[in-house]
């Protein structure tokens, strides 16, 4: 009996030495998906020793890495990957995002563009490029990639609410109210739509509408909301019966 126990633990070792990386990133896949992302990276690991050349891998591994708060580390595993394959779009997309999280936006707009270049089709490319302008205060450039993704997708509703801003930056105040409309229109529980709308008509005088603009947003979650109506509709009484 002691013998036979000796020869399973044998072969059980045997067989866990043996895994594929395949195998490994499946298993990986699955501790990410369950919330377990140090564990995840382990495995990540032990199926890079096995095949270093594995892309995906290195993306996947990225992922994890955001997860657990090491960005830097995620963008390293994400640039591995555009080293393996320099036409790996989704790594790029990755990448940029990362950048921009960590406010290198120069280096996000180079990721977004030349994710683009590789998938010209891909609406919320043009919008993330797109914010990545407003940061860069290229507003022109921020209006034209949001009027793309809207082109692409005429349903985008978080294009318009952007295009909305970006309008509201460089003060075409009516043109950013028009794009907040159609944003609410795609998706009437937009709160960032109807604050942004709100705070947008008190700047022109419509201070009514638009503290009922800023009341429906903060009843949809918003509440940052409270101090432009602490500012701006305080002294209005509330609204009675008011149906949204």
């Amino acid at each position: 009996m002691k013998k036979i126990l000796i020869l399973l633990t044998l072969f059980l070792s045997l067989k866990v030495a043996a895994q594929t990386s395949q195998e490994l990133i499946l298993q990986a896949n699955m501790k990410h998906e369950q919330g377990d992302y140090e564990g995840a990276i382990a495995d990540y690991n032990k199926a890079l020793e096995i095949d270093p050349r594995d892309k995906y891998a290195y993306v996947y591994r990225g992922d994890s890495r955001v997860q657990t708060g090491n960005l830097q580390g995620a963008v390293e595993d994400y640039s591995k990957a555009l080293e393996i394959d320099e036409r790996y779009a989704i790594a790029y997309y990755y990448r940029a995002n990362i950048r921009y999280r960590l406010q290198d936006y120069e280096k996000a707009l180079e990721d977004y563009n030349s994710m683009i270049k590789i998938v010209p089709l891909f609406s919320t490319g043009y919008n993330k490029r797109g914010k990545t302008r407003v940061e860069l205060n290229d507003y022109k450039g921020a209006i034209s990639d949001f009027n793309k993704a809207i082109e692409i997708d005429n349903k985008y509703a978080k294009a318009y609410l952007n295009r909305g801003n970006a309008k509201a930056d460089i003060h075409d105040i009516q043109g950013a109210i028009n794009d907040y409309n159609q944003a609410i229109i795609i998706n009437p529980e937009f709160a960032d739509a109807f604050y942004h709308r709100g705070f947008s008509k008190i700047l022109l005088g419509n201070k009514e509408s638009g503290c009922q603009d800023l009341q429906r947003a903060k009843s949809l979650g918003k509440p940052e909301t409270s101090f432009l109506i602490k500012e701006f509709c305080q002294d209005m009484a509330p609204i009675r019966g008011q149906s949204w």
